[in-house]
C-alpha cells in the first residue's frame, strides 16, 4: 500500500478512543519519510509544584499517557513514518498544538472529536477540536472513535 501525501502530522493525543484513531488515521496519511508526532499536554492542577502528592498525580498520569500510546503505536501500521510522543508545556491545549504545529512546520493536524453528536457541527465537537476548528491555519482532521471501527 502506497504511503501518504503528508510529510510531517500533529496529533492531539490524550490516550481516548478518538485520540488512538486519530493516531491511527495519521499514520495511515504519512510519507514513509514523514514524522507524526503525538502532542499531550498535562494541565498540573494549581500549584502543583509545591504540593508533592499532586507531582506524584502527575508522574503517575504521564507514565499511563506514555503506556497508552506505546500500546496505540504498536498496534497500528506505521508504514515507515516515523513517530514519537512529546510534551506540552501550556495549560491551553488547543493553543499548545498550534503552536507545536508552527514549531514542526505540520502540514496537517489530526484531533480526535469528542461529543455524542455524529453529525458535523461545531457544537457536536469537544473543545480543543472546537478550537482548532475555529482558530487555525493549517489544515485540520477531526476523526471520531468509531472511526477504525
Amino acid at each position: 500500500m502506497p504511503a501518504g501525501p503528508f510529510h510531517r502530522i500533529l496529533v492531539g493525543w490524550d490516550a481516548s478512543p478518538a485520540a488512538h484513531t486519530a493516531l491511527v488515521t495519521a499514520l495511515s496519511l504519512a510519507d514513509g519519510q514523514g514524522t507524526v508526532i503525538a502532542r499531550a499536554v498535562l494541565t498540573p492542577p494549581e500549584h502543583a509544584e509545591t504540593r508533592g502528592e499532586q507531582h506524584h498525580d502527575m508522574e503517575a498520569q504521564r507514565d499511563w499517557l506514555e503506556d497508552q500510546f506505546t500500546r496505540s503505536v504498536h498496534t497500528a501500521p506505521t508504514r515507515g513514518a516515523h513517530v514519537r510522543l512529546e510534551w506540552g508545556e501550556h495549560t491551553d491545549v488547543p493553543d499548545d498544538l498550534r503552536t507545536c504545529a508552527t514549531d514542526h512546520g505540520c502540514d496537517l493536524v489530526v484531533v480526535g472529536r469528542h461529543g455524542e453528536d455524529s453529525r458535523l457541527r461545531i457544537a457536536g465537537l469537544g473543545p480543543v477540536a472546537r478550537a482548532m476548528v475555529q482558530d487555525t491555519d493549517l489544515p485540520v482532521l477531526l476523526v471520531s472513535a468509531t472511526a477504525t471501527r
